[in-house]
């Protein structure tokens, strides 16, 4: 009797294919994708600490193709897991991925860029410092031909007149909007003081989360903007703003940071200042330790920005442009979204990331 083979050793087959993947495999392959991501993205455990396989279980094709990844830093813990992510994807797909840390450099990802310009590629992802920074190196990628794939924030102001196949992007005004909103609720109070600790201002998504911030405290005049220094993703600048902070505003009520780990750096100085209980911290991102400290009550909230599905999403279609070209007809925009993380949800995103879910 033939026995169906499972989703993951169908995917490893075709991916070891001469041919390439047809629309169908895509599909199942993408769900496959956000498994194995869930050890990469939000609330996951790390992939090494599943038990291993055997190296005969998972054989991967020799690369076909080329792929550069340039990160606007892989410093921080969103960027770490989503180059693992187009890794692992890149050896199930024959795909040879080289990653570019722009260090949170401006100047640094540009330079990066422009090397990438020099070379032959198969495709280029992007993942933006700041927007209309890198108009010359990107121009020159897909003179080459090159597709090149945006992701997370924006390229520049109209990407379809600058020739980006496609931008995967979260809804950051949302995801800052719900993590505001749910700030608001805990302090059981419309009228106190809040910290606002920004990304890098050239950063689209941190200029989303800003406005989705925004948005939610028109509604509540009395709550009062004590401070909205940019953090700049930078975890030992958070800790030294919010150490001075906490001193110059000792009545703050509530944080909100436009990202976990500067939330995580916030809450080691309010631990610091002995002010554990007195200020609700929310952020975005969703990854482990901000999960844990959700579901520990040390946090209010954050949100998933899926790292993993981003990557990895952005690896397929970088995969069927190097492989079939305009027939793969990808859209110019696709919607990559996660859901807010509460302490009644924590546990269940937590479970889904250890059983790769997610």
């Amino acid at each position: 009797m033939h026995t169906k083979q499972p989703p993951f050793a169908e995917l490893v087959r075709q991916a070891g294919a001469r041919e390439p993947l047809d629309r169908r495999a895509f599909l199942r392959g993408f769900a496959l994708a956000g498994m194995l991501a869930g050890g990469m993205a939000g609330c996951a455990a790390p992939v090494a600490e599943q038990q291993p396989q055997p190296q005969s279980a998972i054989p991967t094709p020799q690369p076909r193709l080329r792929a550069a990844f340039a990160h606007n830093g892989l410093k921080t813990i969103w960027n770490q897991r989503g180059r693992d992510t187009a890794r692992m994807l890149g050896q199930l797909l024959g795909i040879d991925v080289v990653s570019y840390d722009g260090e949170l450099s401006i100047d640094k990802q540009r330079r990066d860029l422009e090397e990438i310009a020099g070379q032959t590629w198969d495709f280029v992802v992007i993942h933006p410092l700041a927007v209309n920074a890198y108009i010359e190196p990107v121009r020159q990628i897909v003179a080459h031909g090159i597709p090149v794939i945006d992701i997370d924030t924006r390229l520049a102001d109209d990407l379809s007149d600058l020739g980006v196949a496609t931008l995967l992007e979260p809804d950051n005004v949302w995801m800052a909007e719900q993590v505001t909103e749910a700030l608001v609720e805990a302090a059981q109070s419309t009228s106190f003081e809040i910290i606002h600790t920004q990304g890098l201002l050239t950063h689209t998504g941190a200029q989303g989360r800003a406005l989705g911030f925004r948005n939610v405290l028109a509604r509540y005049p009395g709550i009062k903007v004590v401070d909205e220094t940019p953090g700049d993703w930078d975890v030992d600048k958070v800790t030294r703003l919010w150490a001075d902070l906490l001193q110059r505003y000792p009545n703050v009520r509530a944080g909100f940071c436009h990202n976990d780990e500067m939330a995580l750096a916030a809450l080691r100085a309010i631990n610091q200042a002995g002010k554990q209980g007195q200020i609700l911290i929310g952020g975005v991102d969703g990854i482990p330790e901000a999960c844990a400290a959700v579901a520990r009550s040390d946090m209010v909230a954050t949100v998933l920005n899926p790292t993993g599905r981003i990557h990895g999403g952005a690896l397929w279609v970088g995969y069927f442009l190097a492989t079939q070209g305009q027939a793969a007809n990808v859209p110019r925009f696709i919607r990559v979204d996660g859901g807010v993380i509460g302490k009644d949800t924590a546990a269940g995103y937590i479970w889904q990331g250890d059983h790769l879910l997610i």
